[in-house]
């Protein structure tokens, strides 16, 4: 609730539904998964994201507003997680087969990490969408690695989003990447600014009435008809957080 950049916007509305609940749901409809967990914080204005998690019966952890690599471990040893998949709340659009892609690609091989949100040139891994939609990183890891990256990781970026110690140690972590066929990074997904939720709500009130949940199948389908909806949130840099955080490590000597 506590977002800058848009205030309060895991619980704006989207249809009468919060973004939160488009999120759930289309997490809820991958077939890899055992249960949605909302990891939020301790502080007073995210009361409101726990009322809705009591009402509507789903389980909550609340931990460090700062530290989200803490609050993710300590979510994981309370719910005895392994592996964990990590699904940020501001992506009301994520594909559940994309989900189900990621954590079978985890579950066939002897990974600790794999996401899809980096990838690898001359042996070294770097930030990267992997092709896909803006708005549809998928990561997963087991609670080992999770435990050592708790354990060592000091740059503010490794404590605000959770993996990056694990994405850029390959020497201590076996990890891996998944990309997608066709190049359609420039569909923003996310929803970090009021013109990516004018955005969704376009997408989403374009979906049938009869889809339960949204893929990127039919996102693409609109966008080939309707390419000027990209005009909307084009315009906005993508992984302004990332870097500001980034930008922290530097600035403390990282």
């Amino acid at each position: 609730m506590g977002s800058n950049r848009l205030p309060e916007k895991v619980l704006l509305k989207i249809n009468n539904k919060p973004m939160l609940s488009y999120v759930i749901n289309q997490t809820k409809s991958s077939k890899l998964i055992d249960d949605v967990i909302i990891a939020t914080t301790t502080n007073t204005k995210d009361d409101l994201i726990v009322d809705y998690c009591e009402i509507n019966k789903i389980p909550f952890f609340r931990g460090s507003e700062e530290n989200v690599l803490d609050r993710y471990y300590q979510c994981s040893k309370k719910f005895n997680l392994n592996p964990i998949i990590r699904i940020t709340a501001d992506c009301p659009l994520i594909d559940p087969n994309v989900i189900d892609l990621v954590i079978s690609n985890f579950e066939n091989n002897s990974f600790d990490y794999v996401s899809n949100n980096l990838v690898k040139n001359n042996d070294t891994w770097s930030d990267s969408e992997c092709n896909f939609p803006q708005g549809m990183t998928v990561e997963i890891s087991s609670f080992n690695a999770l435990e050592i990256a708790w354990k060592k990781a000091k740059k503010p970026s490794e404590l605000e989003h959770v993996f990056p110690y694990v994405q850029f140690n390959p020497s201590i972590f076996n990890i891996s990447n998944i990309v997608f066929n066709k190049n359609l990074s420039h569909i923003r997904c996310t929803v970090d600014r009021s013109e990516d939720l004018l955005f969704i709500k376009e997408i989403i009130n374009r979906i049938p009435k009869n889809h339960e949940v949204v893929t990127i199948k039919d996102i693409r389908k609109i966008i080939d008809e309707e390419p000027e909806l990209l005009k909307i949130n084009s315009h906005i840099p993508f992984d302004e957080g990332i870097k500001r955080s980034y930008a922290k490590d530097k600035k403390l000597g990282y």
